[in-house]
């Protein structure tokens, strides 16, 4: 049962990305969650990380995400994801940009049952100067 909830949380995950929803997103992490994006500070907390992805669709919008090589570990009240992604933007007036990398992310089971993200990092996997 945690898998799928597990699960559910990643797709929703995915659908905020590419409808550009950065509140969509907020939802789906804890107060304290923290993310790790290539190349750049810590992102710590909700209302931040609701900020942080309002200002990466400014520049460039999601045209699409995929996921492969996903793997999950359920350990308790902690769910461990680990995938390769392909994350498609288009800047605003350019081309598509395909950016590839490895991702790790660790969900957390909340007081209600809910499971929600509470660490995120990825990295790319393009050659530096190629996107990255």
């Amino acid at each position: 049962m945690s898998r799928d909830r597990i699960d559910a949380v990643h797709l929703a995950w995915l659908d905020a990305m590419r409808t550009n929803d950065a509140d969509a997103l907020g939802r789906l992490v804890t107060e304290d969650a923290v993310l790790m994006p290539p190349h750049e500070a810590l992102v710590v907390g909700r209302s931040a990380i609701i900020e942080w992805f309002a200002a990466v669709v400014r520049q460039a919008r999601t045209a699409d995400v995929k996921v492969s090589q996903r793997e999950v570990i359920v350990a308790g009240n902690y769910g461990i994801e680990r995938g390769s992604y392909v994350w498609t933007v288009s800047p605003a007036g350019g081309s598509p940009v395909e950016l590839r990398g490895n991702f790790l992310a660790i969900h957390q089971q909340q007081f209600d049952g809910e499971w929600k993200l509470t660490r995120n990092i990825w990295n790319s996997t393009l050659p530096v100067g190629a996107g990255t």
